[in-house]
């Protein structure tokens, strides 16, 4: 299942996380450090971590650390992406792998994290910001709901697997605003 960014939504500032924490890029030398975190809620083959290590953008790992024990407790990634497993987005860049401990959530760190990855696929200049999700990863899709992506409706089928989703978040769902197609790219980033 795909969420989408919408072309007309302004970007949202970073939110702010409790004082507890720090966010900040992992620099590109220090990604194989993170692959624990990235894998709390699943294990990467070895090829698969290495194509996912090497789709990340420049910059585009960030980190949630915790002062007081300095752990890594949450992370998320930008990636260049635009052909998705099912999908073909032109231009698109992907969220990936958004983890946060279990026992530090509830606390805006997936927001934080949503956040700095969207915009710096938008400061690279992406013309559509995805996400994949699977169904039961509902923190998750909290979060980013919360923050502003929406289902993607590629195909009739998804509509009731997103209504169960909502129906299991105990949200109500939007369905007549969920994308059913992309739309054109935005207006390009003015680099000069």
């Amino acid at each position: 299942m795909y969420m989408l960014w919408p072309l007309s939504r302004p970007l949202p500032a970073i939110p702010a996380i409790p004082t507890a924490y720090n966010l900040s890029i992992l620099v590109s030398e220090d990604i194989d450090n993170a692959r624990a975190l990235v894998e709390i809620d699943g294990r990467l083959s070895d090829p698969g971590w290495r194509q996912f290590r090497d789709a990340v953008v420049p910059d585009g790992m960030f980190v949630i650390q915790e002062r007081a024990s300095s752990s890594w407790v949450g992370t998320i990634s930008a990636v260049h992406n635009p052909s998705a497993t099912r999908f073909y987005f032109p231009g698109g860049g992907e969220l990936g792998y958004l983890t946060v401990a279990p026992e530090h959530r509830r606390r805006g760190l997936g927001a934080a994290l949503i956040t700095a990855a969207l915009r710096r696929l938008h400061l690279g200049g992406y013309r559509h910001i995805f996400l994949g999700v699977q169904s039961w990863r509902l923190a998750a899709i909290r979060a980013y709901l919360r923050v502003g992506f929406q289902p993607f409706i590629h195909a009739p089928e998804l509509v009731l697997r997103w209504e169960n989703v909502f129906a299991a978040l105990g949200e109500a769902s939007h369905k007549s605003e969920w994308p059913t197609r992309l739309i054109g790219p935005p207006a390009p980033i003015d680099l000069l």
